[in-house]
């Protein structure tokens, strides 16, 4: 493995100059002459090294871990580093639905400049410099906040390019804290794109700044454009994840995974409860998350399953696994995703019993 930095990589269309920092993949080096899929990251001075609030996403040891254990194919990493007070206006795009005008920040977008900067300037002198395969289908984009949105609108306009997105925790609406206002800074695009591979995903506790209703409502768009769901279109959420680099770096590895490895057969679906919020209602109980693990290492959030009632005491659950009704004697929730399935008790607890002093 080797890390590399290109200084201050002009941009003429943007006007300015950035780092460029590059991860290469343990076999780069050893004379095959053999070239790799890319992955292009936006906020690069992430992905490596610690800056934002000293911390990193570490993608390089993830990437060497999942080669060296044979769940991903060897790639090439591209970060390319934001450029601070101008990272918002790159990252917006100026489209139908893009409401830049009542952002939290005063918004002057540049994002198809940014777009044109990754793909007719960065990626030609990459695709120069480096030995790595050009296609859509052998590139991927992903970001995260900010980075998640343009991902999603450059992957959307140029799948010629990008056959792969990671969107990780995308900033699709400003919410007003004062009044939970709600603005909309993301396009619709009704008609399916000729896509690779496309990854979703977000944590619970990331407040009102990634709203899960939000995400949720981009996810079905993509599936009523005609995506497939958990193959194509991959959707995870860690209900203990909250906005940072810590918990973005602990589920980096699954996006890898979905575009550059082999899920293999599903080895494992769990269920997990976690809190409901004041977005489900007050008559929710609780929420029930499932996960399908697989025998590759992927992990996601299946789109494609249904959640039930079990036992001879049927709890009531909805479609988003949120239970509405208390827990009572013989009383299960279950989930089937193809031909397996999960249960999960919800009898009454035992009461613990409070320790006598004296």
């Amino acid at each position: 493995m080797a890390l590399l930095r290109i200084e201050k990589f002009r941009s003429e269309l943007l006007d300015n100059e950035r780092d460029i920092y590059i991860y290469l993949p343990p076999g780069y080096a050893d004379g095959s002459g053999r070239a790799y899929p890319a992955l292009y990251l936006h906020d690069g001075q992430n992905m490596f090294h610690p800056a934002y609030n000293g911390q990193s996403w570490n993608l390089h040891l993830a990437a060497d871990r999942l080669i060296a254990e044979g769940k991903i194919e060897e790639i090439v990493m591209i970060g390319v580093a934001n450029m601070e007070g101008e990272r918002a206006n790159e990252y917006t795009h100026a489209l139908e639905g893009v409401d830049y005008k009542r952002d939290k920040w005063n918004i002057e977008p540049k994002g198809e400049l940014y777009e044109r900067f990754l793909i007719e300037e960065l990626k030609p002198f990459v695709d120069r410099l480096l030995r790595t395969k050009t296609g859509p289908e052998h590139t991927a984009l992903l970001g995260s906040s900010r980075g998640g949105q343009v991902t999603y609108h450059i992957g959307m306009r140029r799948p010629d390019v990008f056959g792969h997105l990671g969107i990780i925790s995308p900033y699709l609406y400003h919410v007003d804290p004062a009044d939970l206002t709600e603005t909309r800074v993301y396009a619709r695009f009704a008609e399916k794109k000729p896509l690779e591979k496309i990854w979703i995903d977000l944590g619970g506790r990331e407040g009102t700044l990634i709203m899960e209703k939000h995400v949720r409502g981009l996810v079905r768009e993509l599936l009523d454009a005609g995506y497939e769901p958990d193959r194509q279109l991959a959707y995870y959420f860690d209900p203990d994840a909250e906005h940072t680099e810590r918990d973005w770096e602990r589920r980096a590895e699954l996006p890898l995974i979905h575009f550059f490895g082999r899920r293999g057969e599903l080895a494992r679906l769990t269920l997990t409860e976690t809190k409901a919020t004041v977005m489900h209602g007050e008559d929710a109980v609780c929420r029930i998350v499932a996960c399908a693990e697989y025998e590759g290492g992927l992990k996601l959030t299946p789109l494609g399953g249904a959640f039930a009632s079990a036992g001879t005491a049927p709890a009531r659950i909805d479609g988003e696994g949120v239970v509405r009704s208390p827990r009572c004697e013989n009383a299960k929730v279950a989930f089937r995703f193809g031909a397996s399935s999960a249960e999960l008790d919800w009898a009454p607890r035992p009461r613990t019993e409070s320790p006598i002093s004296g």
